[in-house]
């Protein structure tokens, strides 16, 4: 595939006083010295050109960027061109005729990721950035983009090497001998290795905000009352006898956001609550993440299914609180003390509509969310501090040093599922799938 010369149109569609044609790939040059019917530098440059179409010509402007020192690590030559839609078509045909293939989407940042030029993380805020809806995405893409989430991870990689390195230097030595390696030495390192993951960790986002949100809670906890006060219309079916919910309904509540109302729990589920409830959590585990949904009268902190972040938390039916309303939602908050419930917390009223607007607004003032990648990240940071866990039990505990370093392997192999290094071709895949055409 590398071997290919791919070719798109890398502007937006639809009319426009310009358009961009990218040609990236071994044949680039010639494919546009074809087009062009005129020579191209083999150096950085900017080239401006007559190009002939249909016995007319046409200015154009030819952008030359030899491998290395280009976007993709390859040839690329970009043609900027008057932007009618039928004339880029007709000139990106020629540059099929001329040896070119379409580019599929995300083809030329993949080439990038692939050539070294960009780290997956990178890679991903390249999307990002191109989808940001708000000046929030566009920080966080940007940051990502300029390597500061990968910094990170490399110097979480870098103590665990230091770690395997120590304790790998002593495995042809025994005790006593020149050379060996005081244990203490590869523990220290792996502890500060630890450190490093807890902070890289913390410093990521749990969720973004957007994309499929679970609503999680009791039965009867008002989901589907919230559900229906933020859509602003009667989209689920709300009845006070408890299991009502049995299918998950999902309901767009803005561009790029949508919730999935979800069965409750029940403290003894019949066969027919049991599988609607084994439903829901299966779905659960493919959200964007999930809203805790708690009774602020009865506060009850539900199950939340494994590997499904958590937003917020959301404290329903504040207007049948008392005078003593504020004791109570300390009440409700210290039920959800050590449960791992998040921040931040949520108090609304759906008859009322006490809180709806600040959680509409954080649900919907970010636009679409980026779930995949930091669900990536967080399973690649949690991989590698469960790995340095047991490299350092098992090291405390006297353990030979060979399954200490494959625990370090481990952990090693974790973070380097964040980078790309030992990501599956399939995972790629779906990562470069959600770019433009062009990009």
């Amino acid at each position: 595939m590398l071997d290919d010369t791919i070719a798109a149109i890398a502007s937006p569609p639809g009319p426009a006083a310009r358009g961009v044609i990218r040609v990236s790939g071994p044949a680039a040059i010639p494919a546009g010295e074809a087009v062009l019917q005129a020579a191209l530098p083999r150096v950085r440059a900017a080239v401006a050109a007559d190009l002939p179409l249909r016995g007319a010509r046409l200015p154009a402007l030819a952008l030359v960027m030899p491998a290395p020192g280009s976007y993709t690590g390859e040839d690329v030559v970009e043609l900027h061109l008057p932007g009618g839609p039928a004339l880029l078509q007709a000139v990106l045909d020629a540059l099929f005729a001329a040896g070119a293939r379409a580019a599929t989407p995300g083809e030329f940042t993949r080439r990038a990721f692939e050539r070294g030029r960009l780290s997956l993380a990178q890679a991903e805020a390249v999307a990002d950035l191109i989808a940001a809806a708000g000046e929030q995405e566009r920080r966080t893409a940007l940051h990502a983009l300029s390597g500061g989430l990968g910094s990170d991870v490399a110097r979480v990689r870098g103590h665990v090497q230091d770690a395997l390195a120590l304790l790998e230097s002593g495995l042809d030595f025994t005790e006593g001998e020149t050379g060996a390696v005081d244990p203490e030495a590869w523990l220290a390192a792996i502890e500060r290795a630890e450190q490093a993951v807890a902070r890289a960790r913390a410093a990521l986002p749990e969720v973004a905000v957007g994309g499929e949100l679970i609503l999680l809670g009791a039965a009867n906890a008002g989901k589907s009352s919230l559900c229906n006060a933020l859509a602003g219309c009667d989209a689920v079916l709300v009845d006070p006898t408890a299991g009502t919910t049995r299918d998950v309904v999902a309901v767009r509540l803005a561009e790029g956001t949508t919730l999935l109302d979800a069965p409750g729990d029940l403290d003894v589920p019949a066969p027919l609550d049991a599988a609607a409830l084994a439903l829901r959590d299966r779905i659960a585990a493919r959200a964007a993440a999930a809203l805790l949904v708690i009774d602020a009268t009865a506060p009850r902190v539900p199950e939340v299914p494994a590997g499904t972040p958590v937003l917020a938390t959301v404290f329903t039916k504040v207007d049948l609180l008392d005078a003593r309303a504020e004791p109570e939602r300390a009440a409700a908050l210290a039920a959800c003390a050590g449960s791992g419930a998040p921040r931040p917390h949520l108090f609304v009223s759906s008859v009322r509509g006490d809180g709806l607007d600040a959680l509409r607004a954080f649900l919907t003032g970010r636009g679409a969310s980026s779930a995949v990648s930091l669900r990536r990240w967080h399973d690649g940071l949690d991989g590698a501090a469960e790995a340095l866990a047991a490299a350092r039990a098992g090291g405390a505990a006297g353990e030979h040093e060979e399954l200490v370093a494959a625990d370090l392997a481990r952990a090693l192999a974790a973070l380097d599922a964040i980078s790309g290094r030992s990501s599956p071709e399939d995972v790629l895949d779906r990562i470069f799938a959600r770019f433009c055409l062009g990009k």
